[in-house]
Order: C-alpha cells, then structure tokens, then sequence
C-alpha cells in the first residue's frame, strides 16, 4: 500500500523533468470497475452526511412547530451540500479530463496512455505465471520541454523479439490514440530496461541557398539537418552510400561546401571513379583531382604525407600533455577533407588493368591501403576521409575494420538485408523505416549514445541560387585555397 502511494504521488507533479512511476497490475475493465465503486461509495457517503445535516439542522424545529402547529425547514444545509457535490463533480470531471489521452499536460497524459497500451498490447499476459495470476508491467517515464523518455522494466518476462519491438509498436499506439505527431528520437536494450525516447517536433530538411546559412568556427561542426549535426571531434570519418539517383551527389556538395566555408583554412582534395561531375568541379576550382588510379595513388601519398608532417609538428615536445587536434594546436592551420566519391566504379576499372600486372605492381590493394590508413590514423591530424558509393567498399577495406571507423554513416534510398548488415551491422528488420521518396534515408552519428540509425533528410541544395563550381571555386581561392598539388593532379 505504501509503495502504490509512492508511485501515485510521483504522478502528481504535472510539470518537470521528475520521474514518474507507474505499477500496471490490472486491466482497463478492472480499473474502471473499481473507480465506479469509489464513486459509489462517494456519493452514498455524501447523501449520508446531507441527510445528518438535514437531522440536525433541522431538529429545533421540528420540536418547536408541534407548539406553533407549522413545520419550519431549514434548507441551508442542503444548499451547502449541494455546492460540495457541484464542487467534488468539477474536480473529478477536471481530473478525469487532465489524466485523459486528450489532456493539454503531457505527464498526466502519459498515465493513461501507458495503460491503455500495456493492455492492447498483452503485456500483461506475457507477464502470467503458471496459475494465471496476472502479475504487473512497471513503467518510469519523464518529461522535459523537448524529450519523453519511457522506460519499460520488462523483468525477463518479456522476450527478446517483443523486447526490440516495444518501441514500434509504442510509437504506432501514441499516434493512433492522440493523432498528434510522436517521433522516436531513440531506443535501446539496456540492463532489464526498454528505453524509448519520444519528442513531438519532427527533424527538417536544410536548404542550402546562400553561403551564410553555413556556420563558420575553428573546428568543423556544421548542421546537416534542423536537428542533427557534423562535429568532427565525435564522427571524424564518413560514409555516403546509395543507389544512383538518391541524392549522394548532392549532400557531397554540402559537405564539401560547408567544410569549406566553416574555415576559410579548411582545404580539399577529391577523388571520383567515374570521372564525371565532382572531378568537373575539382578541377574547375583547382583542388587537386584523382580519376586514374595512377592520380588516386599520386593523390593519396601526398595526403599521407601532409598527415605524417602534421603528427612530426605536433609531436616536437614530447613533454606536452595536452591531447589536442592539429587544428586546436595550431589555431592558424586548416582541416582537410579527402572526398573518395564512387570508389567501387575506380575499383572495377583498376583491378581489370591489375590482372595484367605482376601482384606487386597492381595499384588497386595500394589505393585500398592508404585509403584505409587515412581512416584509422588522420583524425588526430585533423584530416577527414569522405567514402561514398553504391555500395560500402567491404571488398576493398574489409567489413568491420573500416566501418567501425566511420564515425558518421549515411544510405540514401532503400536497403537491402545484405546493405543494412554491411553498413550497420543490424538485420533490415531492426533498423527504422525512412521515407526514401525524396532523397531520404538513414543516418548513424557516433559518439551520441545512440542505439539505431536514425531517418535522415537529405540538405536540398539550390544549385540555381548558389551555382557549385562556381561557389566551390571562390572558396578555393580563399586563404586556404587549394593544396600545393593542385597543379600536378589537375
């Protein structure tokens, strides 16, 4: 009894960010069946202390109009009841409202939806024991001005597969029961617990039109959605994949755009397999371009080289015992981003030309390992490896190795079951369903305690306002502007 008190308590606080609990241990029926009997109970109480009040107001004068030969009734006290029951109905029908799927406050709300749902969803039996006593689903919640976070204390009575589908098939029973719009920022599985996180206000597309929407700052850190952004400190390495036509080409020109706006130090170096519009561009600008395998490698060693003279400057003092970015030690230098567009179109190409060569004169396992290199070691020297392709390049850099370090992870279009293990090593059934109509998809940032990709809208670029090789151009000419190769690889 003193525990069911706790947890209704904790439900009375109907604002902030305390934790609320909630015990199920009966359905809707019983519920309703026992508020029915309080009520009940409530007016026969009312009636009984109206009509004591009615005796004892009124006993004076019955004794005193058998004298006067007139009964006088003192209906006072009626009249004072009879506000007491307009006031208890107001409160009742007030409480009744505010803790009701419609109410205006979201942690009263929450208590009846959360009913509601462990009922419709048989929670409750899944919790049976061998008599078929229904035992209880417990239930901790909270709710900030932008976050709903739910917790499920499923106490292993809950199988694996209802487990990971708790979270669906919440979020499907709070639109159906408020038709308001519920998005699943996250969920996870963690220690006994389901924990679902909810907010009503669903991410957006950016659209790039003019260089100053881009944020500028020291490091790289720039929004790629309304709620999502690039930090280079938590995803240093990035993977775009996607079939032709779901709009790959199109978040590459807003990385790399927005990498170089964010500094005007930031340089850029651009491989494309297919030799078609990101080389157009790069050479246009004069950033150093690789289509060949020759140029790749070309292009590759002379980013290793500027990484190994990056890690040599900072490493002079062995003494210091700051664990800093080239960038954040040397304020006045620039990141570089090293954008690898259709890897697997220069990978088919080379490995043909390989098979006439000697093993160790063929140039495409050379590109794979200082590709792979750059991935594992360039972080620290504030330098970015951009993969992007069909498909992830699992047959060039290995499955897990190079995956596992790419700190942001993006598919455009649909999936496959073969592409949702590569990518992100989950079952297609297990990772959440992206509106792919118009350039959506999926998208994994590291470093954010997330538990599954999230639906990702790709930035809408606006090539009419804001031409690319024409703007890619004028950033290039900036005070970083191209590297020193530029010449010999354009």
């Amino acid at each position: 009894m003193i525990e069911k008190f706790i947890e209704w308590f904790s439900r009375l606080p109907p604002l902030g960010g305390g934790l609320s609990k909630l015990t199920v241990d009966e359905n809707q029926v019983q519920v309703a069946y026992k508020k029915r009997k309080l009520y009940i109970l409530l007016i026969k109480i009312w009636a009984m202390i109206t009509f004591l009040l009615l005796i004892v107001y009124n006993f004076k004068n019955v004794i005193s109009g058998f004298s006067s030969g007139r009964i006088i009734f003192d209906n006072q006290s009626l009249n004072r009841m009879l506000l007491v029951a307009l006031v208890i109905i107001i409160v009742i029908s007030l409480w009744e409202f505010l803790h009701s799927r419609y109410s205006p406050i979201e942690k009263w709300k929450l208590e009846k939806l959360l009913r509601g749902f462990t009922e419709e969803s048989d929670l409750l039996r899944q919790h049976d024991n061998s008599f078929n006593q229904t035992k209880s689903v417990k239930w901790i919640y909270s709710v900030t001005d932008d976050l709903i976070t739910i917790k499920l204390m499923t106490g292993g009575h809950v199988n694996v597969e209802i487990e990971r589908d708790i979270a669906r098939r919440l979020h499907g029973y709070f639109v159906k029961e408020t038709r308001v719009l519920w998005v699943l920022e996250d969920r996870r599985i963690q220690d006994g617990l389901v924990i679902m996180i909810f907010s009503h206000n669903t991410d957006e597309r950016l659209v790039i039109d003019d260089l100053g929407k881009m944020k500028k700052s020291n490091t790289v850190n720039f929004p790629i959605t309304k709620n999502l952004n690039w930090d280079v400190h938590k995803q240093p390495q990035i993977g775009i994949f996607g079939k032709t036509g779901s709009g790959k080409t199109t978040i590459i020109k807003v990385f790399i755009l927005s990498f170089l706006m964010n500094n005007e130090k930031n340089e850029c170096m651009i491989i494309d397999g297919k030799n078609s519009f990101m080389a157009q561009s790069g050479r246009y600008a004069g950033i150093p371009t690789a289509t060949t395998a020759e140029e790749c490698l070309q292009l590759l060693d002379d980013a290793i080289s500027i990484m190994n003279q990056r890690y040599s400057e900072m490493n002079v003092d062995c003494s210091d015992e700051n664990d800093l970015t080239y960038v954040e030690k040397f304020s006045g230098k620039g990141s570089i981003l090293i954008a690898c567009d259709e890897l697997l179109a220069l990978a088919s190409a080379t490995q043909a030309m390989d098979k006439l060569k000697k093993p160790a004169e063929r140039l495409m396992p050379q590109i794979a390992d200082r590709i792979l290199t750059l991935i594992l070691k360039s972080r620290q020297s504030s330098m970015t490896v951009l993969l992007s392709g069909q498909a992830f390049p699992a047959s060039l850099l290995g499955d897990s190795i190079a995956r596992s370090n790419l700190g942001m992870l993006i598919n455009l279009g649909s999936l496959t079951q073969i592409q949702a293990q590569e990518l992100f090593g989950r079952s297609l059934k297990d990772l959440p369903r992206a509106d792919t109509s118009n350039y959506g998809g999926l998208i994994w940032l590291d470093g954010l305690d997330w538990e599954a990709p999230k639906p990702f809208f790709s930035p809408y670029y606006d090539d009419e306002k804001l031409p690319f090789k024409e703007t890619l151009s004028k950033l290039a000419e900036a005070e970083g502007g191209g590297l020193p190769q530029a010449e010999c690889l354009s």
